[in-house]
């Protein structure tokens, strides 16, 4: 199975219930990255476009390289007017986009997806000379209490297949050489406000979680809602995050 078909038919909780990237992410690309009007920007695995919607805000030009087609449709939806973005159906490894054409490649919470080797060459192939690669990842905060440590425990329990947050679910090792070394990393503080709904949408959303026909179904939903009620106020809950930003380039 190709690993974008795992999130066949979760485009709808992806697109409502993921944390969204703070807007001083902006701002740090522009210092770090060169991000501008000027700019010509890939957001490979752009998913249904939620780094995509931030990176817009520059005015630069957008190209969302997505192979899930669901996910696809819901950006084709969400930046119709928008004459600075085009959405492509391609593959971190097979972007179609022409060589030396990118000043920028961005990945929002996807990279730990890609072939490292394939993406590193055809990441070469569409920068130009000097050009940055932005991996990002939104990497729910580690507690030993609290909201974000029995949210966690919940997920391990009832996921196939756990990668780990974020950022965990690759390795420092992997992002090294993937760079070759060439990288700084920096760190910015988020978190999401979520209803019932949205906590359950949350998990929902993930490539690991089981469905509506996995028998601990029924009870993974009282086990969130359970948490939930601990844990609400004012009917939301809160998830504490830190938005994970590696900027380097890599050798053509």
């Amino acid at each position: 199975m190709p690993n974008w078909e795992r999130f066949y038919k979760k485009s709808t909780d992806y697109e409502l219930y993921r944390p969204r990237y703070p807007a001083e992410l902006l701002d740090l690309l522009g210092r770090e990255a060169g991000l501008s009007s000027f700019t010509s920007v890939a957001d490979v695995g752009s998913g249904t476009g939620l780094l995509s919607e931030l990176l817009l805000r520059s005015k630069c030009n957008l190209y969302c390289v997505e192979p899930n087609e669901e996910m696809r449709r819901v950006s084709v939806g969400k930046f119709a007017h928008e004459e600075k973005c085009k959405i492509i159906e391609g593959t971190a490894e097979n972007t179609s986009l022409l060589d030396d054409s990118m000043d920028i490649v961005t990945v929002g919470q996807a990279f730990h997806w890609f072939d490292p080797i394939r993406a590193r060459i055809e990441f070469g192939r569409i920068l130009k000379r000097g050009g940055k690669v932005v991996l990002i990842w939104n990497t729910i905060t580690e507690s030993k209490e609290g909201m974000n440590f029995e949210y966690e425990k919940l997920v391990r329990q009832y996921s196939r297949d756990f990668h780990g947050s974020g950022v965990n679910s690759t390795s420092l090792t992997a992002l090294t050489d993937f760079y070759g070394g060439n990288f700084c990393r920096f760190k910015i503080k988020n978190y999401q406000r979520l209803s019932l709904e949205g906590m359950l949408g949350r998990y929902l959303s993930a490539s690991y979680s089981i469905t509506e026909d996995d028998p601990r179904f029924e009870d993974m939903r009282h086990d969130f809602e359970k948490t939930f009620r601990k844990y609400q106020s004012n009917g939301e809950i809160v998830i504490e995050y830190e938005t994970d930003v590696f900027i380097g380039t890599i050798n053509k």
